[in-house]
This record gives C-alpha cells, structure tokens and sequence, in this order.
C-alpha cells in the first residue's frame, strides 16, 4: 500500500509530498496514526542520514535516524507498526 510523507527540503525546509510503498499489513496502523492527525515525514540530512519522524504540527512522537539506502523503508515500516501516538490519542 502507498503512504505519504513529507519530505522536508533543503536548505529551507520546503515540503514536498512524496509516496512510499509498505506493506498492506500496516494499513489500519497507517489509517489509524491519520485518524489521530499524526503524519510521516523525512529529511535527509547533510550527514547522508535520513531522519523519519511521526508528527503532527507541534510534535514528533516517533523518530528513526537511519543511513540513506535500502534500510529506509523497513524503519518506516517499524514506525508505523510501533503505533507511538496510541499514547497520544484523544
């Protein structure tokens, strides 16, 4: 299934969205985290690491650092499954 994120540009942190494929498995975790106003979102860092957050406009409630490559998706995934702003829910 597609998600989206927010890809945070630089130098100024302009926003564009972007789609990643997960797995379908995560699709009532994804719905739900929406449902609660939380998004996901990314910036690559000038490190080459790429830093994944759960968010939503004044807080980040999950956040993976990673290097940039094929270990991306799966820590996405991670998040996603880890369901963090459960904790959050109104």
């Amino acid at each position: 299934m597609l998600v989206e994120i927010i890809q945070y540009l630089r130098p100024n942190g302009v926003k564009r969205m972007e789609c990643a494929e997960v797995a379908d498995s995560l699709k009532e975790a994804y719905e739900d985290m929406m449902s609660c106003g939380f998004h996901l979102a990314a910036e690559v860092l000038t490190t080459g690491h790429v830093s994944l957050t759960i968010e939503d406009d004044e807080k980040d409630v999950d956040i993976e650092l990673v290097e940039n490559g094929p270990n991306v998706l799966p820590k996405l995934e991670a998040m996603i499954q880890r369901q963090q702003w459960k904790s959050l829910k109104v």
